[in-house]
C-alpha cells in the first residue's frame, strides 16, 4: 500500500463492480571542533531520553505518540530525532512541477484512505486541508484501462448501470467475493489498533491470533483461489492493482498485501503533500530534530542500561561528530539502508526491496492510441498493466508492457515566455527500470529525436516497498533491552499508515515498560492509566 494516485481509480472500480479507501533544536553534544554548543540538560536526571533514528512515517509517529503516552503517564521525556535527509517524511515527499511551489506533485506515498486511522485522525487533529483528488484530463477519456502489452483487456468508464452490467457479465461473482474477503481480512487487521491486541509484543504471534497467517503464508493467487475468486478478475483487475501498488504479480505477493491493494475506499491526500502529517507529528512531539545527520553507530554503555548514539552532522562540505546517551533507541529506518554499525545489537533480517522508478513529466501531448494498439481517439487517463494470456502466471517479470502504470495526474496551465497560457498534462510512470525520454516520445507516437516535447520532468528511484512474498514469521520490534525496530512491519503490510502504526506500537511498548518499572517501585495503582 505504497499509496498513490492510481489507487483512486481502483477505488472507483471497486465501487462500480461491488456497489460498495519545524525544525526544533537538537540536544546531542558535539565532539570536536565546531561552532555549535553542547545542550545542557536542565531537567532532573529522571527525564527519559529517547533517540529516534529516521523521520519518516514510523519515526515521526514514534516521536509523536511517545510524547503523548509519556505525558499521559506523567513521565518527562526528551526526544531527539536523527534524519540523514534534509526533510521530514521519508518516502512521502513532493517536488514542484516547473519548479513552481504552487504545483506540488507527490513523488512518494500519494494517498491514504479513511480506514487509515492514524493518518486520517492526524489530518483532522492538525487541521490539514484535504486535496481535491478528482484528477484526470477532462478530455472525455476519464477511464481506467488495463493493458497487457498487446491490447486493453478491459476499459472501465466512470460508472453507471451499463458499466456495472458489463463487469458482472465479465467477472461474475468474483468482485463481490473480493469485497467480502477484503472486508473480513482488513477487519481482522484493524483489531491491532485496539486493546487487548494493542500494543502487541510479537507481530508473528499477533498475526496468528488474528487469523491473518492464511493470508500471509499464501500468494495472492493462492489465497484468492482458496476463496473461490478466480481469473480473469484475479489476473486482470486484482493483478493490475498489486502491480501498480507493489510492483508485484499475484504469485509474488502474499494474500494480506493483496487485500490491502484492493482496500481503497475513500482515497484522499493532504494539499501540499502527505509529508505535512509527519512534519506536524514531529513538531507536536517537541522533539529535537537533527536533519542531515547520519547515525553511524549505536552501542551499549558498559555496566548501564543505556545506549550511546554516534552520528555525523553534515555542515556544507564539513561534518561534525555527535555523541549522546539515551535510555531508549528507536531505529525507524530499514537496517540495511541505515549504515549503522553495532557490536551490541543483533542485526535484524535484511529485507529485499523492490526498485521502483518514478518518472514525472509535463507535456502538451497525449499518449498515442497507436502505441497501445487501439483504434480509439484517446487512450484512458489511467493505464494499469497485467500479463498477457499465455504468459507464465508464476512470473515475477513486468512482462511485455515494460512498465507498471502510466497516468495523467491532472492538467496544468503553463505560462509561456510570451505570456500565453498553454494546457499541459502532468504524467506519472511507474516502472522497474529507468524510463528514458525516448520511450516517452514513443508512447506519444513522436520521433525519438523530437524537441520540446517535455516541458518539465523529474525522476526518482525508490526502494519503495519490500518484495512481499509469502511468509509465516516477521521480524520482532524489540532488538534488545532499550532498542527498538519498526521496519519488521514492512514484510507484513507496507504503507504510510502501517509504518505509522509500527511507530505507535513501539512508543506504547516503551511507555508500558516504564509504567511497569515504576509500579514495581511505588504504591500499586498510584499512576495507573490505560494507554
Amino acid at each position: 500500500m505504497f499509496s498513490r494516485t492510481s489507487r483512486v481509480v481502483v477505488a472507483s472500480v471497486a465501487g462500480l463492480l461491488c456497489t460498495t479507501y519545524l525544525l526544533l533544536p537538537g540536544h546531542a553534544s558535539i565532539v570536536g571542533p565546531g561552532s555549535q554548543q553542547p545542550f545542557v540538560l536542565t531537567e532532573s536526571q529522571a527525564v527519559k531520553r529517547v533517540a529516534v533514528i529516521g523521520a519518516g512515517a514510523a519515526g515521526s509517529s514514534a516521536a509523536y505518540y511517545l510524547n503523548e503516552y509519556a505525558d499521559k503517564h506523567d513521565f518527562k521525556v526528551n526526544i531527539t530525532v536523527y534524519e540523514r535527509n534534509n526533510y521530514v517524511g521519508g518516502r512521502t515527499t513532493t517536488v514542484h512541477a516547473y519548479d513552481d511551489p504552487e504545483e506540488p506533485v507527490e513523488l512518494g506515498g500519494s494517498i491514504f484512505v479513511q480506514v487509515n486511522k492514524n493518518m486520517f485522525e492526524a489530518a483532522k487533529l492538525f487541521n490539514l486541508p484535504i486535496a481535491d483528488y478528482a484528477g484526470g484530463s477532462a478530455d472525455g477519456a476519464d477511464q481506467l484501462g488495463i493493458w497487457d502489452g498487446k491490447e486493453f483487456v478491459v476499459v472501465i468508464s466512470g460508472g453507471g448501470w451499463w458499466e456495472t452490467i458489463k463487469m458482472i457479465w465479465r467477472y461474475g461473482l468474483s468482485p463481490l467475493r473480493t469485497q467480502n474477503l477484503v472486508k473480513e481480512t482488513v477487519g481482522n487487521f484493524l483489531k491491532m489498533y485496539e486493546a487487548p491486541v494493542f500494543p502487541w509484543k510479537s507481530l508473528t504471534t499477533t498475526a496468528y491470533e488474528l487469523d491473518l497467517l492464511p493470508a500471509t503464508t499464501n500468494s495472492g493467487l493462492e489465497f484468492l483461489k482458496s476463496n473461490n475468486i478466480n481469473p480473469p478478475f484475479t489476473t486482470e483487475l486484482i493483478q493490475a492493482s498489486t502491480r501498480v501498488n507493489y510492483g508485484s504479480n499475484l504469485d509474488h505477493i502474499h494474500g494480506l498485501e493483496t487485500m490491502v491493494a484492493m482496500s481503497t475506499d475513500g482515497a484522499m491526500a493532504i494539499a501540499g503533500g502527505n509529508w505535512r502529517i509527519f512534519d506536524k507529528m514531529v513538531q507536536t512531539s517537541k522533539a529535537g530534530v537533527l536533519l542531515e545527520t547520519k547515525v553511524t553507530s549505536v552501542e551499549r554503555v558498559t555496566d548501564k542500561h543505556t545506549w550511546t548514539v554516534n552520528a555525523l552532522k553534515l555542515d556544507g562540505e564539513e561534518s561534525h561528530r555527535l555523541e549522546d546517551e539515551y535510555d531508549e533507541v528507536i531505529i525507524a529506518t530499514p537496517w540495511q539502508f541505515s549504515d549503522i554499525t553495532s557490536k551490541s545489537i543483533p542485526a535484524p533480517e535484511e529485507i529485499k526491496y523492490v526498485d521502483l522508478h518514478v518518472t514525472l513529466f509535463a507535456s502538451p501531448y497525449r499518449l498515442s492510441p497507436k502505441y497501445f494498439n487501439t483504434d480509439k481517439d484517446l487512450v484512458p487517463d489511467m493505464i494499469l498493466t497485467t500479463l498477457p494470456k499465455g504468459f507464465d502466471v508464476h512470473s515475477a517479470s513486468v512482462g511485455p508492457t515494460k512498465f507498471w502504470s502510466v497516468n495523467i495526474l491532472r492538467t496544468l496551465e503553463r505560462k509561456l515566455e510570451n505570456g500565453v497560457k498553454r494546457r499541459e498534462y502532468l504524467y506519472k510512470i511507474f516502472s522497474p527500470e529507468p524510463w528514458a525520454d525516448e520511450q516517452i516520445y514513443e508512447m506519444m507516437g513522436l520521433p525519438k529525436d523530437s524537441k520540446n516535447v517535455l516541458s518539465w520532468s523529474h525522476r526518482k528511484l525508490w526502494q519503495a516497498y519490500p518484495v512481499e512474498e509469502p511468509r509465516s514469521s516477521f521480524q520482532e520490534a524489540q532488538l534488545d533491552f532499550g532498542v527498538w525496530y519498526t521496519a519488521g512491519m514492512e514484510s507484513f503490510i507496507s504503507c504510510m499508515e502501517t509504518m505509522s502504526l509500527s511507530g505507535k506500537n513501539v512508543a506504547a511498548n516503551i511507555v508500558e515498560g516504564w509504567v511497569s518499572a515504576r509500579r514495581s517501585e511505588e504504591v500499586p495503582g498510584q499512576h495507573d492509566k490505560p494507554l
